[in-house]
């Protein structure tokens, strides 16, 4: 009995996680033991609990097997002193998820490679952080900061993980850094130099943040797996969503030493359109995509999911954020696109 924990969070969370449920809910229709858990995380948990993540939620997801996570986030929010999105950063801290995988793949134009971005350290953890108000130059001012700050194990787990992903693609690593600056890419680069001696049949290549991000644009096909730090991640991997149509399209998986993993689109809350059915569940349903390979080692399964995602899209049906892309003939719903996709993975 596998144990998924659902938590669809905010915004558009809920309409889109009500798609993946549906595709949960018919392969256990078609025989495959799965108990699905549901809870809150985010913004709905600050309103019910007066946390974004509560302890006993923390619980749940521990002796879970899967999360699959929505979105968090709003402008509802916008004022109170715990944000939603503190969340999710717990969420990925107690689960030590330090490793979050993002395909960026596209069969319409031949582009299929993997952003590997570290979760655990960087700036986003790094502490001295703050906002206070000093004297400078004699006058009052607002003043803030915050640590870069990796660890040699930190950067040594992500960049083992990438080499052996690596082994079972095109053999070809790309780390991205700014070594050239930062004291932290520094050591990122050595390390990733040394752990490459034991991968002798794999390719490194560096490059620096800035110029990463003109070629992963320009010259996609050059990349296979891609490596860089926390925030480096978060912002090339939304940045890559313009080579897949829509941020809406990106799906992503946190993994950690153990078995629990998180799956979740990489696309905000999009608070401006939840509740008017027109949001992409693409994100998620790829998501799901990587749970049936990952977690349920079945790759027959995982093909099955997404050449139905994807022959919706190759009869001309998107959601509206798609419009442009590609030459779509029809605007779909959320709940239209989600209900076709799940026809095609029960019978076609």
């Amino acid at each position: 009995m596998i144990n998924i924990l659902i938590l669809p969070g905010d915004g558009i969370g809920p309409e889109i996680m009500k798609q993946a449920v549906k595709i949960i809910k018919t392969c256990i229709y078609l025989g495959y033991k799965i108990n699905i858990l549901y809870n809150y995380i985010g913004g709905i948990s600050l309103d019910k609990n007066r946390q974004p993540l509560t302890e006993n939620t923390i619980k749940i997801c521990l002796n879970s097997d899967a999360i699959i996570l929505g979105c968090v986030g709003g402008y509802k929010w916008n004022n109170s002193p715990l944000k939603p999105e503190l969340g999710l950063l717990m969420l990925r801290k107690k689960l030590n998820l330090f490793a979050n995988i993002r395909p960026i793949k596209c069969p319409f134009k031949n582009i299929d490679f993997l952003i590997i971005r570290e979760l655990n350290g960087g700036i986003y953890y790094g502490k001295p952080k703050g906002i206070s108000k000093q004297l400078i130059n004699n006058v009052p001012t607002w003043y803030s900061y915050d640590t870069e700050i990796y660890n040699e194990q930190e950067i040594i787990r992500i960049v083992k993980l990438s080499f052996n992903l690596s082994l079972n693609r095109k053999k070809k690593i790309t780390s991205i850094d700014k070594s050239n600056v930062l004291i932290s890419s520094k050591l990122w680069r050595k390390i990733v130099n040394y752990i490459s001696n034991f991968y002798q049949n794999i390719k490194v290549n560096h490059l620096y943040i800035d110029y990463a991000t003109i070629e992963l644009i320009k010259n996609y096909n050059n990349f296979d797996v891609v490596i860089t730090s926390n925030i480096f991640g978060d912002i090339i991997s939304d940045q890559c969503s313009l080579l897949t149509g829509s941020l809406g399209m990106l799906p992503s998986v946190s993994i950690n030493n153990k078995s629990t993993c998180l799956f979740e689109p990489c696309h905000g809350s999009a608070p401006d359109i939840a509740g008017k059915n027109i949001a992409n569940p693409i994100g998620i349903l790829l998501s799901l995509v990587m749970l049936f390979e990952y977690l349920l080692n079945n790759k027959i399964l995982s093909n099955k999911l997404f050449y139905s995602i994807y022959k919706i899209l190759s009869f001309g049906f998107c959601t509206i954020d798609m419009k442009n892309f590609f030459k779509f003939k029809k605007i779909i719903s959320t709940e239209e696109f989600g209900d076709l996709v799940n026809y095609y993975f029960l019978y076609d």
